[in-house]
């Protein structure tokens, strides 16, 4: 599938957008990450990487661009797609508009070129999630999203998709079938025991391949790098 139509995109930076100028052990953490993910899906053809996390604050969406962004610096074809069709954010981190966007795609309310957006400064192409849809669920599981998954595997090397928490919605498990493994954000200090073994067994009971972890808002040389977050036990969606 080819694109025409580019849509430049001036990130915002001040949400922790892995850049130059980011500190040096940030750095190496994602060419680190870069490096296990490549091992752990080792032949060439194309890859569809799904992050995701058990709630909300655990940071999968900042971890969904970051993880694109450091692809792409290798001079790979990515594309990140926003499938947090609850509470998307990616357009905002990115400083694109958020529609329309992947949902609206679907329901046939815009056609690809239209979702599409390419940012030369960040090497990445993006898709946002779009307006909120009132059963996501549905078109995640959608035969045209199956469809244009497989175009977009024709044309990039990575797809990156970010995906809602897997303990308080099903629309994570739902891609098992789809994508090509699952990296797992997990937050120090407020991801808890018993929401990452939730995570496990659900993404088991879906018979996903978990890729990895990523370990968010460690201590290092560098300083915590995101904001801290706060697990609420309204879940997901109640409000901050």
């Amino acid at each position: 599938m080819a694109f025409n139509k580019k849509k430049k995109a001036r990130a915002n930076t001040d949400v922790g957008l892995l850049t130059e100028s980011s500190p040096w052990p940030v750095k190496e953490a994602y060419k680190a990450l870069r490096t296990n993910l490549m091992f752990s899906l080792p032949d060439d053809s194309s890859k569809i990487i799904a992050v995701t996390s058990a709630f909300r604050h655990d940071g999968k969406s900042i971890n969904s661009v970051n993880l694109a962004i450091s692809l792409g610096q290798l001079d790979k074809k990515v594309l990140l797609i926003d499938c947090d069709m609850r509470l998307p954010t990616i357009a905002s981190k990115i400083g694109i508009k958020a529609k329309p966007g992947m949902s609206d795609f679907i329901v046939g309310q815009a056609d690809v070129r239209d979702i599409f957006h390419r940012s030369d400064e960040l090497g990445i192409d993006i898709i946002p999630a779009g307006n909120i849809p009132p059963d996501p669920t549905w078109l995640l599981q959608s035969e045209k999203m199956d469809k244009l998954l497989d175009a977009f595997r024709k044309t990039y090397d990575y797809i990156i998709i970010d995906l809602p928490p897997v303990t308080t919605v099903s629309d994570a498990a739902i891609l098992s079938k789809k994508v090509d493994g699952y990296v797992l954000v997990v937050r120090n200090e407020v991801t808890e025991f018993r929401a990452i073994a939730d995570m496990l067994n659900q993404l088991k009971m879906a018979d996903a391949k978990i890729i990895g972890f990523i370990y968010n808002d460690a201590n290092s040389q560098g300083g915590k790098y995101y904001k801290k977050g706060y697990y609420r036990k309204g879940g997901y969606y109640s409000k901050d």
